[in-house]
This record gives structure tokens, C-alpha cells and sequence, in this order.
């Protein structure tokens, strides 16, 4: 039984603008097992849901988010670059995710961006949030920023977290656990052979491959038995496994 959660990039974000509220819905209707996003902090330190630490490629605001309120930044469109009808998409709050994804089971993979500086101010910031919505059992903090991975695990270390990399590490397993405490490794397709791969799921890592929008890759690591893979497309996703399982 293929079991390999299903993870929607930025929601699905290969038919509705990345990071919006209707990305996300479209991951749920379509039957997605969760959704991945971004977490940055704005001028006045409230956790918002962009990638980029500028606003230019997806809003039609110029500057770096943190030059921003929250109120200025959610008068600003998130998916007018997308498409025409998505221009009255605002840049969502984390508190708005959080609330939508406390009425319907979504799990959360939250990736938190912003100035090293502020890893204090993310982590005292969004953690409450997420507690406050009773949803630590329904998240996983992941970063490529390990030091702010580290901190989260020290400040509750009941949360999932996961370190994301961009090149094969050559000890995961001991960097992983015993270095930086998390319990997930999230690694830039393709980057692990299979046998290393298997090697960490014996272990007890939680492996999950970004971004696989391709239909042999997919069923390549659902096979490998990767607790989860982001994707785009989470429709074919599902598609892949629901044939493997047939």
C-alpha cells in the first residue's frame, strides 16, 4: 500500500497563483494530503505567506516584504501576474491559513523565510500561533536556514521539522538527528540513490523529495516509500497513486 503523503507547492500552484488562498483550496478540493508554503514576517511582525523576500514577481508591489505593514501588504494583488481573474487575490496571513486549515484536517508544511536576525522574532512569533490554533500535531516547520530549525526544536520539541538542502549531504542521517535534532530531510529531486534513501526511512528520517511534477518520478519515490513529495500538480499525484495502489 503506497502510503507517501502528497504535499501541494505553494498549494497548486501549477493551476492558481502560488502562496494564495485559492491555491490552497484548489489542493484541498482536489484531494491533496497537505499543502506547502512560505512564512516571512512584515514590517510590523506578522507572519504572512510569499516566497520571494521582494514583492515583484508575484504581487504588483516593488520592495522587499519587510519594508511593509501587513495592512499595506495585503492591499496589494497576489494573483493578478497569474492570471486576470485572480487579481482581488491578497497575500494571505499564516493566521488566515491556520484558520482555514483548523476546519478541514489540511496538514501544514510551513516554510519559514526572512532575515537571519529575525529568527527569534519567527520562532516566538509563529509557533504561538500555530499552538493557539491547535495544530502542533499538524504541522512541520522546515527551512533551509537549519540554525532557525534548530531553535524551533529547542523552543517545542513536540513539532515535526525537517531541514530542506540543495546538495546530497554526505552523513544525513547523523546531520538530521543528532546534529540539528529534526526528523525530516526534504531533498532537491533527485539527489538520493535508492538504497540511501531506504537507508534513512529505516532510520526513522522522514524523507521527502521537492519539487516532482513529473509522472515516473512520482511513482519512483512513492515507491521508495517517501513519507511525502511536493508537487504542482497534486492532481497527478494522486492520479500516480491511486494507480500504483490499484
Amino acid at each position: 500500500m503506497i502510503n507517501t503523503a502528497i504535499f501541494a507547492h505553494r498549494g497548486a500552484s501549477k493551476f492558481f497563483p502560488e502562496n494564495t488562498m485559492s491555491a490552497f483550496e484548489a489542493a484541498h478540493l482536489y484531494g491533496a494530503d497537505g499543502i506547502e508554503f512560505d512564512v516571512q514576517l512584515s514590517k510590523d511582525l506578522v507572519p504572512v505567506v510569499i516566497h520571494d523576500t521582494t514583492l515583484e514577481r508575484t504581487t504588483n508591489g516593488l520592495g522587499k516584504v519587510s519594508s511593509y505593514t501587513v495592512e499595506q501588504l495585503k492591499s496589494l494583488s497576489a494573483g493578478e501576474w497569474f492570471g486576470p481573474r485572480f487579481k482581488d487575490e491578497a497575500i494571505p496571513t499564516l493566521e488566515e491559513v491556520l484558520i482555514w486549515a483548523s476546519e478541514n484536517g489540511m496538514k501544514l508544511n510551513i516554510e519559514l523565510k526572512g532575515a537571519i536576525h529575525q529568527r527569534n522574532h519567527v520562532i516566538q512569533t509563529i509557533i504561538p500561533l500555530i499552538k493557539d490554533y491547535q495544530l502542533i500535531d499538524k504541522v512541520i516547520l522546515s527551512s533551509f536556514d537549519h540554525r532557525v530549525i534548530y531553535q524551533a526544536i529547542q523552543h517545542t520539541p513536540e513539532i515535526e521539522t525537517a531541514v530542506i538542502v540543495t546538495a546530497a549531504l554526505h552523513d544525513p542521517e547523523a546531520y538530521v538527528k543528532r546534529i540539528v535534532g529534526a526528523r525530516g530531510y526534504h531533498f532537491l529531486s533527485p539527489l538520493l540513490l535508492e538504497e540511501e534513501a531506504r537507508d534513512l526511512i529505516k532510520s526513522g528520517v522522514n524523507i521527502r523529495p521537492y519539487t516532482v511534477n513529473e509522472r515516473d518520478q512520482l511513482a519512483i519515490y512513492m515507491k521508495w516509500g517517501c513519507q511525502g513529495v511536493f508537487t504542482d500538480d497534486p492532481k497527478l499525484a494522486i492520479e500516480v497513486r491511486e494507480q500504483l495502489n490499484c
